[in-house]
């Protein structure tokens, strides 16, 4: 990353701490929530509701604390989930050695405190500090999202997001980061346990096939399928079809391609990788210039935009609202596996139930 990335990195994390509200919701759902759009209005109007939901998306995890697909902890205190998720809000920030600041650095333990504190958790400054608080966790393999990864001695810290993968802010010259958690292979010295085990909440949403509830980031985009379907005064069936394409296609993740020039930069994961055509984010839409019509990567890749084109699609379709799930989403997608969405429609509707209860969600 050049020093100019690097500083406009700086910048978008500064613009994203000036929005955060801890009292707050969702903003971006609640705000079209009531409205009512259809046809050319609603196309002309998802582009301000999509920047809407990029200006709130990095502070779900510190305000969504419960509700359809949250991890709750009995404390009240946020989840490893919720940690792991807004974690990343920090990836491309500078390692600058003793920095607690994101507007100018971080070091590893200053990363680990910063995040920690952004959720309301108190956390010491230094290593060797932090490497005695919370439970002792016995190995790798029983490690869960949120948990502190402590290596060489207590020299390195780091933030397990789980499936292998850790963020920190590593050394001099490179940047906060997810990555493969090499403390695996050697010099892993502790794991803590810092905020209770994740349980599943309220609406619950147990998944198909024993696989996690949503955490923070997919609540995220899954209310703003929600919401756009909302603003555009269509059925919750059309909210169904969206949300079982996308967790198929996607399990509600923002994914980049490696051969979408310009992708990479536009995911808050970039653990999230698809290398499937030329197809990015929560539908797995194709963007390779004037081959395919599903518009360009910055709109795939943007919740609310993607959501848009995709319902496009749907209610292009004669009678869409009376073909099955898997029929429906077939036809928008065009996947070389049809049969593949009929799994998720249990799931979608309690995501789509459970979001529509109290209205806002």
């Amino acid at each position: 990353m050049s020093i100019a990335d690097a500083m406009g990195r700086v910048q978008e994390i500064q613009s994203t701490l000036t929005r955060f509200d801890p009292s707050g919701g969702l903003r971006a759902a609640s705000a079209v929530s009531g409205a009512s759009e259809s046809g050319s209005a609603a196309r002309a109007s998802a582009s301000a509701r999509a920047g809407l939901f990029g200006q709130t998306l990095a502070t779900t995890a510190a305000s969504d604390r419960a509700g359809i697909g949250s991890t709750d902890s009995p404390s009240g205190t946020p989840t490893g989930e919720q940690i792991a998720a807004d974690a990343q809000k920090y990836v491309g920030v500078p390692y600058v050695w003793g920095g607690t600041d994101p507007s100018t650095g971080l070091d590893c333990s200053g990363f680990v405190q910063r995040v920690y504190q952004d959720l309301g958790v108190s956390l010491p400054r230094v290593v060797r500090d932090q490497m005695t608080q919370g439970t002792p966790v016995a190995s790798l393999s029983d490690a869960k999202p949120g948990d502190l990864l402590v290596s060489f001695g207590g020299e390195h810290v780091a933030i397990y997001l789980g499936d292998g993968k850790a963020i920190d802010a590593p050394e001099p010259g490179k940047t906060v980061q997810v990555r493969d958690a090499w403390e695996k292979y050697g010099h892993l010295t502790a794991i803590r346990r810092i905020v209770p085990e994740a349980t599943a909440s309220g609406a619950g949403l147990a998944s198909p096939a024993g696989t996690a509830p949503l955490d923070a980031t997919q609540l995220g985009y899954a209310r703003a399928i929600v919401g756009e379907v909302r603003a555009r005064g269509l059925p919750d069936q059309a909210a169904v079809d969206a949300i079982s394409t996308a967790l198929q296609e996607s399990s509600l993740r923002m994914y980049w391609n490696p051969k979408v020039s310009g992708s990479q930069s536009l995911t808050p994961d970039r653990s999230a990788v698809g290398t499937d055509g030329y197809s990015v984010g929560l539908f797995q839409q194709q963007v390779n210039g004037s081959q395919f019509s599903w518009g360009t990567a910055a709109d795939a890749m943007n919740p609310v935009k993607s959501t848009d084109m995709f319902l496009n699609r749907l209610t292009a379709i004669p009678a869409w609202q009376s073909l099955s799930v898997s029929s429906a989403d077939q036809a928008v997608q065009g996947s070389a596996h049809p049969d593949a969405y009929a799994k998720w429609e249990p799931k979608a509707r309690q995501i789509v139930a459970a979001l529509s209860q109290g209205g806002s969600a």
